[in-house]
């Protein structure tokens, strides 16, 4: 489906790396424990990645969020209100992030039962039918202070979510720097991202994985109601936690429909009309 966030003027070299990134995506491996996600590393150019460093927006032009100390901005909008070689390379930034992302959805698509099938049962492939998919602007964001990220799902109708770690280059982060902890479920699935009951969130999540923090290194993986991951809680002193983040969403019409097919105890847990509320997850940023 047309989507009006795709830039219709890209450079060849950058049509080239993503091409590039695109097959290193298609090769690596998938780990199904605790749930299905890839990680790859030196994921941008080194001199695209030093560009976004000397291109990262001041706090001025980052939005205040009200979830754990984060500000964030889109590419695009940033895109629209620069000019000359800012402005290309956002629409750069933006396009390669855009296949980056429907790479990831492929290299995963042999595991969305794990989205699925816990909503729609053993028959979901009927019931869904040929979805369709939306890929999310990519969006900056950055998070100061104390950062406490609770084990969680991400909002409903994000299918893939992914998100690439960036390293402050003014500022060292203290030690122990901390990625994303990912969580095994004790028979326990959670549909969206409504807050847990911290009481059966530490009776029935475990850690399993630290997915640990490097510069320009992917996370992505299948959002599912057993995707449970956080950040444990440490201070970022006078450093910044900087990430690039992009995924898939379910279209809206698409997302309606798979509630409203939904058994009646995931539907009851379900919105049948999906907000774009704050808090992890939501369709418009996914926080790490």
């Amino acid at each position: 489906m047309p989507d009006s966030t795709m830039p219709t003027t890209v450079p060849l070299d950058i049509k080239e790396l993503a091409a590039d990134l695109e097959a290193r995506i298609a090769r690596t491996r998938v780990q199904t424990s605790p749930f299905p996600h890839i990680v790859i590393d030196d994921v941008l150019h080194p001199m695209i990645r030093r560009a976004l460093d000397a291109r990262w927006p001041d706090p001025a032009r980052l939005r205040p969020t009200n979830y754990s100390q984060r500000a964030e901005v889109k590419v695009s909008a940033i895109g629209r209100t620069s000019s000359g070689a800012d402005r290309a390379f956002w629409i750069a930034l933006q396009h390669l992030s855009m296949r980056a992302a429907r790479a990831a959805r492929e290299r995963l698509r042999r595991h969305l039962s794990d989205k699925y099938r816990p909503l729609l049962g053993v028959d979901w492939r009927r019931r869904l039918g040929e979805p369709d998919y939306l890929d999310f602007d990519s969006m900056l964001a950055q998070y100061n202070g104390v950062v406490d990220l609770a084990p969680h799902v991400d909002h409903a109708r994000v299918v893939i979510n992914g998100f690439l770690y960036l390293d402050d280059p003014d500022q060292r982060t203290p030690e122990p720097l901390r990625g994303t902890m990912l969580y095994r479920s004790l028979g326990f699935a959670w549909p969206s991202n409504h807050p847990i009951p911290p009481a059966v969130r530490d009776r029935f999540l475990r850690e399993a994985k630290d997915v640990e923090w490097r510069d320009n290194r992917l996370l992505a993986y299948v959002n599912g109601p057993w995707s449970f991951h956080g950040v444990p809680r440490h201070d970022l002193g006078d450093g910044r936690r900087r990430l690039l983040m992009f995924g898939t969403l379910l279209d809206t019409a698409t997302a309606e429909r798979v509630f409203d097919a939904a058994p009646a105890v995931a539907r009851s847990s379900a919105p049948r009309r999906i907000p774009a509320g704050p808090g992890p997850g939501r369709p418009r940023g996914v926080p790490t």
